[in-house]
């Protein structure tokens, strides 16, 4: 049997052994393209999900926007502090972080209230706050920013 065997198998070991210097040869390229494979498919997934966080935060930030516009809409200008009371809501709601700033503007852009640990704000003008902002407060409207 084992003569059978070795006639059989003979001619494929052969083959083998001759292509055995440029399979060597092949194996770093093989892990080197593998490894780039791997990469790309890593640097892909980590983009995807940063634009997935991208669109989250901005679906957020729009609903809250929209509901604190909805409640300023009802709140009543004759109760003092009242809109002061609804950032300071809004903020803990959102669980925002010390580094968040929540303000309301009147048409002006004169800020009329703001959250507790920005209080030195209040009475500025938000263009002379914002560096670089005049072309996004200038063309905001038209340009579809400010939806």
């Amino acid at each position: 049997l084992a003569g059978n065997t070795r006639l059989i198998a003979e001619p494929a070991y052969r083959r083998l052994l001759a292509a055995e210097p440029l399979l060597r040869r092949s194996i770093p390229v093989l892990i080197i393209t593998f490894l780039i494979v791997i990469a790309a498919l890593r640097v892909l997934s980590l983009m995807n999900e940063r634009d997935d966080v991208e669109r989250n935060a901005k679906a957020i930030l729009t609903l809250a926007a929209g509901q604190l516009a909805s409640s300023l809409a009802t709140t009543s200008e004759t109760v003092p502090g009242a809109i002061q009371d609804l950032l300071e809501t809004t903020s803990r709601q959102g669980a925002m972080g010390r580094s968040h700033v929540l303000v309301i503007t009147d048409s002006a852009f004169k800020i009329v209230a703001v959250t507790p640990r920005s209080m030195p704000w209040q009475g500025h003008s938000l263009d002379g706050l914002v560096e670089g902002g005049q072309p996004l407060f200038m063309f905001g409207d038209r340009a579809g920013v400010m939806d």
